[in-house]
């Protein structure tokens, strides 16, 4: 018989008894097909009601503890034991503390936080938050609002030369969506060529959906083409407006070398991902790859992560009509990703001239703290080059040393600095002419963290690769 103290809390009595018996079954006291005194007994044994008892048992019954058979009484049912993990809180605190120490992030990937527009920002929320317009409480078709598409339509046009209409343009939450959306549209039998080094989040969005990967090597024009030649059913990604992570930017010859492998066969296409084409700082931007495909070959993506905020999850993707059906098919009972009252806000953003501002405010200042950054790395002399173009948010630095990347990034950070090592970037081994490369972003950062950056990285580095005296 069941012995239990009841009364010692404040819980109803029949909470006291199903807590008690379901306790006694967890910690395995009741075994499996155990069976527990009837209703009538216990009452009297704990001089407890009828009703107490019921509703305690009924509670055990509904949740799986035991079972009332008719006629013989209640069991205990089999319920396997939940093993508990002893996780501890070692490596959560190494990571925290890991980030108090750091004092310099070269992110390649952030952007001026003190010079987003905070206010034109919130006047725009304010004025598509509208109590009276019932459409941005409705689910949206899966290409996104008609209202940014078509501002994206006229946007593209005038700053890449991409022509379109609004049907062939599909919103989605940041890149990987895009990346997924034309993973699905092209099937998994596609095998998906992709630049070497290449953008990381490219690479592991296309290898979990299935794709067949081929790494292709890149030289100072970009992509080569001579590996891709016996490839039929491929889709080639290429970032040809400033490779990402070196900074190329693919010529006019290449780009129509590329464009003519894919007309060669109905089953290749080319992914133009035109990542940091809003900003160059030198020389005009080439025009995009779809403005100058005549077939239907290109597939163009972009985000507005970089030239808003990271936090603006909005990506925007254009389809070759030819594709259009397809997607159509997959995707014709889904909603988009994207919130209608952010799609709305970017779409008035462009319309009313802001974003042109905006872009050409950030090219100002990035391009003032590439120049502040290239001075400051003055100070390594010759055991320092540049790599890539002026354009982007970052640059690529080459370190004159035989000590490996994994050697100089440790170093970085054991003086408080980090850097981006661009051996993080390739599919499979690093290139050996690449080691001791990093990419240092400089959007986050103000002039003054930018020279404390590269202070740090001469001190952690000045042994291992010379460099000129500077009181630090």
């Amino acid at each position: 018989m069941i012995t239990l103290p009841l009364c010692t809390s404040k819980a109803p009595l029949y909470k006291q008894i199903y807590e008690w018996v379901r306790a006694e079954i967890q910690s395995k006291n009741y075994k499996p097909h155990d069976k527990i005194p009837s209703k009538r007994k216990l009452a009297e044994h704990l001089g407890v009601s009828i009703n107490t008892i019921d509703t305690a048992y009924s509670q055990l019954i509904d949740e799986g503890y035991i079972v009332a058979i008719p006629k013989k009484g209640y069991f205990v049912c089999d319920i396997d034991i939940y093993h508990r993990i002893n996780i501890t809180q070692h490596e959560n605190t190494q990571l925290i503390e890991r980030k108090e120490y750091l004092k310099i992030d070269f992110s390649p990937s952030d952007i001026d936080h003190s010079a987003f527009p905070y206010k034109t920002w919130r006047n725009l929320f304010k004025s598509c938050f509208n109590e009276f317009d019932y459409s941005i409480l409705k689910k949206t078709v899966a290409q996104g609002d008609l209202n940014l598409r078509r501002e994206l339509v006229a946007f593209l046009h005038s700053s890449r030369g991409v022509n379109c209409d609004e049907r062939q343009i599909i919103i989605g939450a940041g890149t990987e969506s895009s990346l997924r959306t034309i993973s699905i549209v092209l099937n998994k039998a596609t095998c998906i060529a992709l630049e070497n080094p290449v953008y990381r989040k490219a690479y592991r969005t296309f290898d979990h959906m299935g794709h067949s990967i081929i790494p292709i090597p890149i030289d100072d024009k970009g992509i080569e083409i001579e590996p891709l030649k016996g490839l039929s059913n491929v889709a080639v990604y290429v970032t040809p407006s400033h490779q990402f992570p070196l900074g190329i930017s693919m010529p006019i010859g290449r780009r129509i070398e590329l464009l003519n492998f894919a007309n060669q066969m109905p089953e290749r296409y080319i992914i133009e991902d035109d990542y940091d084409s809003e900003f160059r700082y030198i020389r005009k931007p080439l025009p995009s790859l779809q403005s100058i495909d005549q077939n239907g070959r290109v597939i163009y993506i972009g985000t507005f992560s970089t030239s808003i905020a990271p936090s603006i999850r909005i990506s925007y993707m254009v389809l070759p009509v030819t594709l259009l059906k397809n997607y159509h098919r997959i995707n014709s009972e889904f909603g988009s990703e994207v919130s209608i009252l952010e799609q709305r806000l970017v779409a008035k953003f462009i319309a009313e001239g802001n974003y042109e501002k905006h872009l050409n405010k950030m090219r100002k200042l990035y391009k003032e703290k590439r120049a502040h950054l290239i001075r400051e790395l003055s100070i390594f002399g010759e055991n320092i080059r540049i790599v890539g173009e002026s354009a982007g948010n970052h640059l690529l630095i080459k370190l004159r040393t035989t000590k490996s990347g994994t050697y100089l990034c440790k170093a970085a950070a054991e003086n408080g600095v980090k850097v981006y090592p661009i051996s993080d970037y390739f599919i499979g081994a690093i290139l050996k002419k690449y080691d001791s490369t990093f990419l240092l972003g400089y959007g986050a950062l103000s002039k003054d963290e930018l020279s404390e950056g590269v202070n740090l990285l001469y001190r952690a580095w000045k042994d291992i690769c010379g460099g000129s005296s500077r009181d630090t």
